[in-house]
């Protein structure tokens, strides 16, 4: 946060009022009550008398007094006003200077810094890319760490860990997509000394569950091991489209966020390009979990011993494993930079105390190998406890620190650059910020307790964003004012401001070419300057789309084979997207009956402007007033606008069995439709309408 204060050009003004202005009033002051003193007790004061009263030597010391009091404080208003004036006119200096909060990057804002060229082209800040290779494997590697444990990395954004129990392998995570589980297998085959076979595959997490089909010939020859909740976790992710929701029916919405951060719109090679590994969406090859463990839980797994840890949370349901044998434990609390505790992409509220925990318990067993999900491996009793303690450390300090801040009545906007590093914990390279970084996260901390709200009661009925810019663009001069400005703070380094004060513009007109060229070139600055990956996949992303190099989608819903094997569901989700302006006085109740699912039959209640969710239609209080026969694949396309129902009728596809084609599509016509212009560009493409 900027903190404005007036220019040198002003000093002399502010001395002036300060040094000369006072002591003239101090000396009216004072001389009105002498003289009030002596009027009372001599009455001729304004008179012939008075001089002769003015000999009186109290008054006559008093006056002396003022005078030299008045003399003395002119004399140093003066020296100052000479200083400031020489000063002035030896100094260029703005009318505004900004004094940043210690903690902010001043790098956006044209403070020192060094860019530099990855080997794939990326310009990128030198100190990211320094600790993005220190911190995570960036080219396809098997890392041999002796006792039977190897690590694969830079073959996804995870590593798969293979450890060598008597009787097989143990494999923990399995990566993204099928792909991702058919480069594991291959490098275990090609480049592990042991050739005994796959007997145990373990999820970490819900997020890198989706290659183990590709591992194994024979899944029933293996036992996949998870959390209790895995095999749920992973069905609610596909249904939402992929990405983790706590809320289902904003799955497409999470998972267009996570195509932006994790790369899809970056190129590979140039000053774009992407540093980090890119997560795309691709066919999976999800094994269920055949035997969920508990927490503190011991057994066998192919003749070795192995503890499993699932109480505490990451950024999600976790295994942690603790090999005594060996003295590992693999985990996913300990992460390749400091740990995201709030993602971009959106996500549930990650409880920073369960990370904690989950890493104490970690620390507590005294391992000389940490094997983790996305981060190198760190091995030495010592070096790892060292390691657990510093990442413990900092997790505590981000959020000791900002209820510190809320404490003392700070907001989420004061909170962003309130937290101070220790320099042994900024400087530990596992701590970097190569991920995620520290200001984002204070807010989900703030709105997890507090929510939206930050006491600025202004915020209570503002106005909406475009009148907001409007009036604030025409108060500043109007349009070509505010774009000559944020060019200048573009051509002053002040990468950060630019981007700021031209979105008020864009705001106004996202299809202003000037404003466009203006943004992207500051939001391209400030994602190579960026020290996080996702940082800078934001930010090159918007770059790119704002210079029609990209066109970002604001929703990426499921597929259709995934929304036909559960049509009730998608019937379910469907009520969110109905208009209450067009249904405010429609009361109608429509079932859908799925002809190739035994008939199973759901509705919608659509009430005024409201619709509700009939999972079983034939016990409601009322019968249906429209009802359509269809299979699931059907209500699929028309879930998603690849139909509509006219066209499934006339084809053979559907059949309005109770009332009319005619009014079946009038109320299908209340709920919003999945749209190619309106609904999926999250920058609008030039020359393509957006209404």
């Amino acid at each position: 946060m900027a903190i404005l204060t007036l220019g040198v050009e002003n000093i002399p003004i502010r001395l002036l009022i300060l040094g000369v202005l006072p002591s003239v009033k101090r000396f009216f002051k004072m001389g009105v009550a002498i003289a009030r003193s002596h009027s009372s007790t001599h009455p001729t004061i304004t008179s012939i008398a008075f001089w002769d009263d003015f000999y009186d030597r109290d008054f006559v010391n008093s006056f002396h007094e003022i005078l030299f009091m008045f003399l003395k404080r002119t004399m140093r208003a003066i020296a100052m006003f000479a200083i400031a004036l020489s000063f002035l006119l030896s100094t260029s200096a703005p009318v505004l200077a900004a004094n940043y909060e210690p903690n902010y990057p001043d790098r956006y804002m044209g403070g020192p810094a060094t860019l530099t060229t990855a080997p794939n082209g990326a310009i990128i800040y030198d100190k990211a890319l320094e600790a993005a290779n220190a911190n995570a494997y960036r080219e396809p590697t098997v890392e041999d760490l002796g006792n039977g444990i190897w690590v694969i990395g830079g073959e996804s954004i995870v590593n798969c860990i293979v450890i060598e129990a008597p009787d097989g392998l143990i494999v923990y995570d399995t990566g993204d997509s099928a792909e991702e589980g058919q480069r594991f297998r291959k490098a275990i085959e090609s480049k592990i000394s042991s050739t005994k076979p796959i007997k145990a595959i373990i999820y970490s997490h819900s997020h890198y569950a989706l290659g183990a089909g590709e591992m194994v010939d024979d899944p029933a020859s293996v036992e996949i091991i998870g959390h209790p909740k895995l095999n749920e976790t992973v069905e609610a992710n596909l249904q939402g489209g992929g990405a983790p929701s706590a809320i289902p029916e904003l799955g497409p919405v999470l998972t267009a966020r996570a195509a932006v951060q994790f790369n899809n719109y970056l190129p590979t090679e140039g000053e774009d390009a992407a540093i980090a590994a890119v997560i795309k969406v691709k066919p999976k090859a999800f094994l269920p979990v055949t035997y969920t463990v508990e927490d503190g839980e011991e057994r066998d797994v192919a003749g070795l011993t192995l503890q499993f840890f699932t109480e505490y949370i990451s950024d999600d349901y976790s295994v942690t494993v603790w090999i005594p044998e060996k003295q590992a434990i693999l985990n996913n609390f300990f992460w390749d930079g400091t740990p995201n505790l709030y993602s971009l992409r959106g996500a549930v509220y990650r409880d920073p105390l369960s990370w904690i925990d989950g890493l104490k318990v970690m620390r507590d067993l005294q391992p000389s190998y940490l094997l983790n999900t996305t981060a190198r491996p760190i091995a030495g009793q010592e070096q790892v406890e060292e390691a657990l303690n510093n990442y413990i450390d900092l997790v505590s300090l981000t959020y000791d620190q900002t209820l510190r801040g809320i404490l003392r009545g700070l907001g989420p906007d004061d909170l962003r650059y309130f937290i101070y590093k220790p320099q042994h914990l900024a400087d530990a390279y596992y701590n970097a910020e190569t991920y995620g970084e520290t200001p984002w996260y204070p807010q989900a901390v703030f709105d997890y307790q507090m929510g939206w709200f930050d006491r600025d009661s202004t915020k209570l009925f503002q106005l909406p964003p475009q009148e907001t810019a409007q009036r604030l663009v025409a108060l500043m001069g109007g349009r070509d004012a505010v774009v000559a400005a944020a060019q200048s703070a573009l051509d002053n380094n002040e990468y950060a401001w630019a981007a700021q004060l031209i979105n008020y513009v864009y705001e106004i007109n996202p299809k202003d070419v000037g404003a466009r060229t203006i943004k992207a070139n500051a939001l391209r600055k400030m994602g190579q300057l960026s020290m996080g990956s996702i940082g800078r996949a934001w930010l090159l992303s918007e770059a790119r789309a704002l210079e029609g190099k990209e066109r970002i989608l604001k929703l990426l819903p499921p597929s259709p084979a995934i929304i036909a094997a559960d049509p009730a569901t998608y019937a379910n989700y469907h009520r969110v997207r109905i208009d209450p302006r067009q249904a405010e006085f429609i009361d109608k109740v429509i079932t859908f009956t799925f002809s190739d699912r035994d008939n199973q039959t759901v509705g919608l209640h659509i009430r005024r402007g409201v619709a509700e969710f009939l999972p079983d239609p034939a016990n409601y209080s009322r019968p249906a007033d429209i009802a359509i026969s269809l299979p699931s694949a059907t209500w699929a396309k028309l879930y998603l606008n690849l139909t509509n129902l006219r066209l499934a009728v006339a084809r053979g596809n559907a059949r309005v069995v109770t009332g009319t084609v005619k009014d079946a599509v009038e109320i299908l016509n209340l709920f919003d439709k999945f749209n190619v212009v309106r609904n999926f560009f999250e920058v609008p493409p030039l020359g393509l309408r957006n209404d």
